[in-house]
């Protein structure tokens, strides 16, 4: 239990903060505020500095998963409200100023949580001599929802974006706490995947944002430079109150979050022109080099969705063309060698496996029907492995977790994205001892391949179709 394991005290801008040993080297932080619960009147409002406490908090037990669509929950620790405003660390015990990697989920804009083992693992990138930091914010109706009665009384002209505004509020934590956890806060890290990809990429646009970090990781994020304008986000925002049947923000902000998360189902909240988080479309901050120029790793899988893909396509080429800071590029191809029999290539969240050193996630990649079978364009069927009676398919884990059939090679291909991604976050080079990466640009259309052992490639722009 984690009450009982050895603790380490440290002291924060708000208060002071009891961990636990999460193992032989490293000390972990569950739960930590890094803004005023944004509830009531705080709902659909930016993030409030946090409440100071008095004595030790205890920092060992999950906080809340953010608000969204319940049956989620399970995927998953702690429960699940709008009190969601919470960040974990993780730190070798000896840390000293070693870089920072402050991860971002994925699940769009809408869904999932940095609430998982995986991402809060001790045995995973702190082992290479990082702390990591895994955030949690608004998402969905609550995260990014815009409203004309929201603009009016904001005081900025403009509304949405919240849960992008509460990463910045957890990157300012970061700045001001994280030497007390052995970080430095001159040498900070983002990455996410998916919509925490998609994250990044949009904390690169925001001037908001400059100088809390200074490197980003996109793994199949996604960026759509012509971002929303207000009046259409406005409009949806219009949508969901229709919805709730309501007339005012008073009556908006009274319904229960599951009512609202309900109210929001069929709406497609993103990042919208703000006048705050954006005063202008991503596509102005780049091309008038005013973003966040920093050395900047994008990440795709083989067999990735459509819209990363285009991004590495399409949009990656035009960023370094408007960014001076060196830009690298990989493609994951690797799978383990049960499922690479089948013929399963990479999917969309594939590389999560070997960058947290979690081989137990692949069953949570299978639940969420990632993982596709050529040969039918379905989930891959596992059938009863273990002989107990019940299929993977139907839901037996073991039985899942046996046919990835992960060996030794697999052991290897961690420990190398692991020191990657890190050797990234403490150099700007994700280049090893052993491997040399080159940047992209434009004329060498270069990348990295990452399979059992990397590969220099060139010829980016024609890997998709």
């Amino acid at each position: 239990m984690r009450w009982t394991r050895p603790r380490h005290v440290v002291t924060t801008t708000a208060g002071t903060l009891s961990g636990f040993e999460a193992s032989a080297t490293a000390w972990q932080f569950l739960g930590i505020p890094y803004a005023r619960p944004p509830v009531g009147d705080l709902r659909w409002r930016p993030p409030q500095p946090v409440s100071p406490w008095g004595g030790v908090r205890h920092a060992v037990a999950w906080a809340d998963q953010a608000a969204q669509t319940t049956a989620l929950e399970r995927f998953g620790e702690g429960g699940m409200s709008e009190d969601c405003l919470y960040l974990n660390v993780t730190a070798p015990k000896a840390a000293n100023n070693l870089p920072v990697m402050v991860w971002f989920h994925g699940g769009g804009f809408t869904s999932l949580t940095s609430n998982t083992k995986p991402f809060n693992n001790a045995r995973a990138l702190v082992t290479k001599g990082v702390v990591q930091v895994s955030v949690n914010h608004r998402l969905g109706p609550f995260g990014y929802i815009a409203h004309p009665a929201l603009s009016a009384e904001s005081g900025y002209g403009g509304s949405g974006n919240y849960g992008q505004m509460d990463l910045i509020a957890a990157l300012q934590w970061v700045r001001d706490n994280i030497a007390q956890f052995g970080g430095d806060p001159n040498n900070v890290t983002i990455f996410g995947e998916s919509g925490g990809g998609r994250k990044v990429l949009s904390l690169m646009a925001s001037p908001a944002a400059r100088g809390l970090f200074h490197k980003a990781i996109s793994q199949s994020g996604t960026l759509y430079p012509d971002t929303r304008s207000l009046a259409s986000a406005e409009a949806i925002g219009t949508q969901l109150a229709n919805n709730l049947n309501a007339a005012t923000l008073t009556e908006m902000r009274a319904r229960p979050w599951t009512e609202v998360v309900t109210a929001a189902a069929a709406l497609t909240p993103y990042t919208n022109v703000d006048n705050r988080y954006l005063p202008t479309t991503e596509r102005v901050s780049f091309e008038s080099q005013s973003h966040n120029d920093v050395p900047f790793l994008i990440v795709v899988n083989a067999n990735d969705t459509v819209d990363p893909i285009q991004t590495v396509k399409t949009v990656f080429p035009w960023m370094k063309t408007h960014s001076a800071a060196p830009h690298y590029a990989a493609l994951f191809t690797h799978m383990p060698a049960g499922w690479r029999a089948r013929g399963v290539t990479t999917y969309h969240g594939g590389e999560l496996t070997y960058v947290f050193n979690a081989p137990e996630s692949v069953v949570t990649h299978f639940l969420l029907n990632l993982v596709i079978d050529p040969a039918t364009g379905a989930r891959l069927i596992v059938g009863d492995l273990n002989g107990n009676g019940v299929t993977g398919t139907a839901g037996d884990s073991a039985d899942v977790f046996a046919s990835a059939g992960f060996d030794a090679t697999d052991t290897a291909v961690i420990d190398t994205t692991m020191t990657m991604w890190t050797n990234f976050a403490r150099t700007g080079n994700p280049g090893t001892a052993s491997f040399a990466w080159p940047a992209y640009t434009t004329a060498n259309d270069g990348y990295v391949e990452l399979g059992a052992t990397p590969q220099v490639r060139s010829g980016l722009s024609t890997v998709f179709p």
